[in-house]
C-alpha cells in the first residue's frame, strides 16, 4: 500500500508525519534578550522570522536572567506557539550588551589560546577577574594582535542554566555586539580606514570607532537625542584627532538603530562630518547581528 493511500484512509497520519518531520529536522534558533525584550529568530526554507515579547520588570537585570525558570518558560512557550519542537532546536545565544567586554591585545603572537592568556593575566583595564571569567580569543591574521572578549562566569552560567531549564540544546554563545561587528565587516569587506559606528539599543547610544575594522574606541554616550548625540560624537572625534595629530580625517558612518531612528541621522550629516553616511538605521543591532556568518566559517 502506498503512502498516499494510507493518508486517504487515515487523515490523522498527515499530522503525525508533520510532527515526526519536525522532530528530525534540525532548526537553527537564535535567542537574544535585554532587560526589556526577549527575541527569537529562526529560519524556515531560507526565510528568516523574528518574534519579540516584552519582559516583565525584574525578570532580567543588567543583562542577567534573575528569574531563570520564568524566563525559560517564556522561551519554551514562544517556541511552542510557533510550532517549533524543542528537541529540533539548535540554539545560538547572543549575550546582552551589558554582560561582556572586549579589548584589543597587542603582542599576542606568542600566546596560543585563551588558557595561555588567562595564565599570563595581562592588565586589560576592564572590570573582570581573570580566574572568574570566561574568555573568548580570536587571533587577527597578519597582525600581532588578538580580539579578547570576556564575560563573568556566573553571568554566562546563569544563561546556560536558563537555556537548560527550557530543555533546549545550546550550541554556541556569542556577544551580541561581536556578532554585529562580524556582520558589519562582512557587509563592507574590506572595512578599510576609519568608521564611526553608532549603536542605539533601547534608547541608549554607543559610539564605536573602527580603524581598519578593529574597535579603537568604545564609549557609551550620555546624550540620548539628536542633535545632542551628534555633538557628543563630534567632541569625541575631535579628541581622537588631536591625539592622532590628524585634521579633517575622512570617515565612513554606519548607524545601527531601532525602527524609530531610521533615516534620521542624514538630517545634519553635512560636510563637517567628513565622510559618507553608508547606513542610516536600516537595521537594528539584532538584525545586523543575524547577518553575521556562522562562527565556524571564520578563518
Amino acid at each position: 500500500m502506498e503512502l498516499v493511500d494510507l493518508r486517504d484512509r487515515f487523515p490523522a497520519l498527515d499530522g503525525l508525519l508533520g510532527q515526526i518531520t519536525g522532530l528530525l529536522t534540525r532548526r537553527r534558533v537564535v535567542l537574544a534578550a535585554s532587560d526589556r525584550v526577549l527575541s527569537l529568530a529562526w529560519w524556515d526554507q531560507g526565510q528568516q522570522s523574528i518574534i519579540k515579547t516584552e519582559l516583565p520588570p525584574g525578570l532580567c537585570q543588567g543583562g542577567v536572567p534573575v528569574q531563570r525558570e520564568v524566563l525559560a518558560e517564556m522561551v519554551a512557550d514562544l517556541l511552542i506557539e510557533q510550532g517549533i519542537a524543542s528537541v529540533s532546536v539548535e540554539l545560538e545565544l547572543l549575550l546582552p550588551l551589558p554582560t561582556c567586554h572586549w579589548r584589543l591585545l597587542e603582542g599576542a603572537a606568542g600566546l596560543g589560546d585563551a588558557t595561555s592568556l588567562r595564565a599570563l593575566a595581562p592588565e586589560m583595564t576592564w572590570p573582570l577577574q581573570w580566574q572568574e571569567s570566561y574568555v573568548a580569543w580570536t587571533s587577527l591574521q597578519d597582525r600581532d594582535m588578538a580580539m579578547v572578549v570576556g564575560v563573568d562566569r556566573l553571568i554566562l552560567q546563569a544563561w546556560i542554566d536558563t537555556v537548560a531549564s527550557a530543555d533546549l540544546n545550546l550550541c554556541q554563545a556569542e556577544w551580541l555586539l561581536v556578532a554585529a561587528w562580524r556582520a558589519l565587516q562582512t557587509l563592507n569587506e574590506p572595512l578599510e580606514g576609519e568608521w564611526v559606528w553608532l549603536i542605539e539599543s533601547e534608547g541608549i547610544w554607543r559610539f564605536v570607532l573602527l580603524c581598519d575594522g578593529l574597535p579603537e574606541l568604545d564609549v557609551v554616550l550620555q546624550a540620548t537625542q539628536l542633535p545632542s548625540v551628534r555633538d557628543e560624537v563630534l567632541f569625541l572625534l575631535d579628541a581622537w584627532d588631536q591625539k592622532q595629530r590628524q585634521v579633517d580625517a575622512m570617515r565612513s558612518w554606519w548607524i545601527t538603530a531601532g525602527p524609530s531612528w531610521k533615516g534620521r541621522w542624514k538630517d545634519g550629516h553635512g560636510a563637517g562630518l567628513h565622510g559618507p553616511l553608508v547606513s542610516d538605521g536600516e537595521m537594528s543591532l539584532l538584525q545586523l547581528a543575524l547577518k553575521a556568518p556562522p562562527l565556524e566559517s571564520r578563518s
